[in-house]
């Protein structure tokens, strides 16, 4: 199935994001609008769809793409108050925990820009197979809220630019081949090493969201 020309795509139960198992991997869809913009139900929806494929015996991978060439460029999260900024990080802390315990792989696919948030979803995943032609990385001055403070120090460039391997991305391939490639190189890497070096990577796991909630919140008490 080709996600670049995706428009109508459901899966019962879900509105910001398409969820099914293709050949084995759970595909996650980022449902963001013509400007790459999401809203915060995707966080959770994201959440709960890992959260089956952990018990689906036959899904032996997840990957979290995007549709219509963008993968994801901002969360919209209205006007910041107390409330919303609770919400943002439970919302986000959730994701996170539920990643870091995730017994399989997971891939990021970036058919399109992944810029700020959804540059830190993407970052969440073991590994990120970029398309060649888009941009990624965080704006001057964004604030991490989705786990970037610390899933970022694996890349050595995380200002926007185009995708490099090993700089801000894990595999860069031609984007007119990108899901074929992209799921031929799931299939020759996934491993049960990738969640063992992720809980290795990010052990101290409560600290680091902690951390990362005090700075948001700090920031925002600070524009308040």
């Amino acid at each position: 199935m080709c996600l670049d020309k995706m428009t109508d795509i459901r899966v019962r139960g879900y509105k910001s994001i398409s969820f099914w198992q293709e050949e084995g991997i759970g595909l996650i869809v980022i449902r963001s609008d013509s400007h790459g913009r999401f809203d915060l139900n995707t966080l959770g929806e994201i959440t709960a769809a890992i959260g089956i494929a952990a018990m689906d015996g036959s899904v032996r991978a997840v990957a979290l793409t995007g549709m219509n060439n963008i993968f994801g460029r901002q969360l919209v999260i209205g006007q910041l108050s107390n409330n919303t900024v609770y919400n943002v990080m439970q919302s986000s802390s959730s994701l996170i925990s539920m990643i870091y315990t995730f017994e399989k792989p997971i891939f990021s696919i970036l058919n399109g820009d992944a810029i700020d948030e959804g540059y830190e979803i993407a970052l969440l995943a073991d590994r990120i197979i970029s398309a060649d032609d888009i941009k990624v990385g965080f704006s001057r001055d964004y604030e991490f809220k989705i786990g970037g403070s610390f899933t970022s120090l694996r890349m050595t460039k995380t200002d926007i630019s185009g995708p490099a391997e090993g700089i801000n991305v894990d595999r860069v391939v031609k984007h007119e081949s990108l899901l074929e490639d992209a799921k031929n190189i799931i299939k020759e890497t996934a491993d049960i090493n990738f969640p063992m070096r992720r809980r290795q990577r990010y052990r101290y796991i409560s600290e680091l969201i902690n951390a990362e909630k005090i700075n948001f919140y700090e920031h925002y008490l600070a524009r308040s």
